[in-house]
């Protein structure tokens, strides 16, 4: 026996696309890629030590897309109560290994944009409160970087007063 099956199918409304949005963490002041300038290693997945004794860490957090505006650059291991330029660039530098730049290295290069100035709080952190793919001029498929450039006056291991987190890579999607 054989049997048929006949429908209608009818389907409104549209189609949406899988979006990846990739945020990875790169240019670490460990000596896995350049050394920093004093011999003042961190840990993996900091910026080179500064004069609180750790590196300056540097995350990502809420969603990459474009539309929503909604990420969030998050820094923390920072020198309390210090200001910190958050700044976007179009390549990472050294080949995502950094070049040296005052106590740490620099890991965001290429058309840079200065975003924001935050001061750390008393526990050394801070947050973008910006629209960053609005305020960096981001477009729907970009891959920026990001990090935080702060100061060290009193305590800095080099001498040089400035310091730098690790490096963040953003992929937009929409």
């Amino acid at each position: 026996p054989t049997s048929s099956l006949t429908f209608d199918l009818s389907l409104s409304g549209d189609l949406v696309a899988d979006q990846v949005f990739d945020i990875t963490t790169y240019c670490s002041g460990d000596g896995s890629g350049t050394m920093c300038p004093c011999g003042n290693l961190a840990g993996s997945e900091e910026g080179c030590m500064n004069g609180s004794g750790t590196g300056g860490k540097l995350t990502a957090s809420g969603n990459a897309s474009v539309g929503a505006g909604s990420l969030s650059l998050n820094a923390s291991q920072l020198v309390p109560s210090q200001p910190g330029l958050y700044f976007q660039g179009n390549n990472a530098t050294g080949n995502a290994a950094g070049i040296t730049f005052g106590d740490g290295l620099r890991c965001a290069g290429g058309g840079v944009i200065r975003l924001q100035v935050r001061f750390a709080d008393s526990a050394g952190s801070s947050s973008s409160s910006i629209n960053i793919p609005a305020s960096g001029g981001v477009s729907v498929g970009d891959t920026k970087r990001y990090q935080v450039w702060y100061r060290d006056p009193n305590t800095s291991p080099c001498g040089l007063g400035f310091n730098l987190t690790n490096g963040v890579e953003v992929v937009w999607g929409a």
